[in-house]
């Protein structure tokens, strides 16, 4: 099964994104014609009301394709209750392993060791990454924020 990856999506919060941006995000992933898992790395909405977490969600699984939902909780996001009632697995940090990698989900980047690999979100774009965080190296692979990922695609990053 494939897996695909988004980050800061920001829904409700006009800065970010506007309709022309929504329609062009959604146009995208229901293009993605092969079953999936999709894994959010955090910040998914500013609205945090159930009526507008389940437009979004039921957004999502318009995609047929689409067969389970990961939200990695951001900054911006709630308690993992506000979540878990709409079906999809929530927490902080996940690992995975992948074609023998491990690799550890986050939102904000987080140190990693020997092997490991970390995606995550929260720096929006390659731009914005070097404006802090020593941390980042090349072990570290950022999802940026209007974006839609599959794995390989983020592993050939590395």
């Amino acid at each position: 099964m494939k897996q695909y990856f988004i980050a800061d999506t920001h829904f409700g919060h006009e800065k970010y994104h506007n309709e022309n941006w929504q329609r062009k995000f959604w146009k995208k992933y229901n293009n993605i014609n092969i079953d999936f898992i999709l894994y959010i790395l955090g910040d998914l909405s500013f609205v945090h009301n159930h009526e507008y977490l389940n437009l979004i969600f039921s957004n999502f699984r318009k995609n047929i394709h689409c067969k389970n939902i990961v939200l990695i909780l951001g900054n911006h996001d709630e308690k993992m209750n506000k979540y878990i009632k709409h079906g999809v697995i929530t927490c902080d940090l996940m690992k995975i392993t992948y074609k023998g990698k491990e690799i550890i989900l986050s939102h904000i980047p987080i140190n990693v060791y020997d092997e490991e690999i970390n995606i995550h979100g929260h720096l929006h774009t390659l731009e914005d990454s070097h404006r802090n965080l020593e941390i980042l190296t090349g072990k570290h692979i950022l999802v940026e924020y209007e974006k839609i990922y599959e794995i390989d695609e983020l592993l050939e990053k590395e």
